[in-house]
């Protein structure tokens, strides 16, 4: 899967990014979240940065990953201004600086964002292995949308007892919903 996303285009990455985007805002259930947790995209996933710009504009609270040095961790970390307040933190991704971190208990969260390196139709996740997301998908009963190209749907993800399943799938083409299974 990482080979497949590494053969993508930015090209590629910014037209499915903005069709995926655009299936978002066709849930009912996103639409009329308030607290919003989204992930700041790196390399080849799913571009995230006017879909976070854009909920701004909206007037949501949009929170984003921070690394918290004492536990290890990633919270929770409501961002205002976009272009303002982010500095390449831990594994070189994006995140609120020092001053402007304002930590939101996961709790408040309606909607999640969520990436992976694949998925599957029961919405059990394949994350990247260190399990960041997992705690904060633990702590909370906000939606959670999975975004992920077509051909990161795949047949049957190994699951653990720790994983969180998604509530919706949210690809270029398509949206697999989950909830109740």
């Amino acid at each position: 899967m990482r080979a497949r996303l590494a053969a993508l285009s930015y090209a590629a990455v910014r037209a499915k990014s903005a069709k995926i985007e655009e299936q978002c805002f066709l849930l009912p259930d996103f639409v009329a979240s308030d607290w919003v947790f989204a992930y700041i995209s790196l390399g080849h996933e799913i571009a995230t940065r006017g879909l976070i710009k854009r909920l701004l504009a909206m007037g949501k609270h949009v929170c984003v990953p921070k690394f918290d040095e004492p536990t290890q961790q990633y919270v929770a970390s409501e961002l205002r201004d976009f272009d303002k307040e982010l500095v390449k933190g831990k594994f070189g991704i994006m995140e609120p600086d020092s001053e402007a971190a304002r930590r939101v208990d996961p709790g408040q969260l309606d909607a999640l964002l969520v990436p992976g390196l694949a998925f599957d139709e029961m919405g059990n996740r394949l994350g990247r292995g260190r399990g960041f997301f997992d705690r904060i998908l633990r702590e909370t009963r906000g939606g959670k949308l999975a975004l992920a190209y077509d051909f990161q749907l795949v047949g049957k993800i190994p699951v653990e007892k720790h994983d969180v399943r998604m509530d919706f799938i949210v690809t270029e083409t398509r949206v697999v919903s989950v909830k109740g299974i």
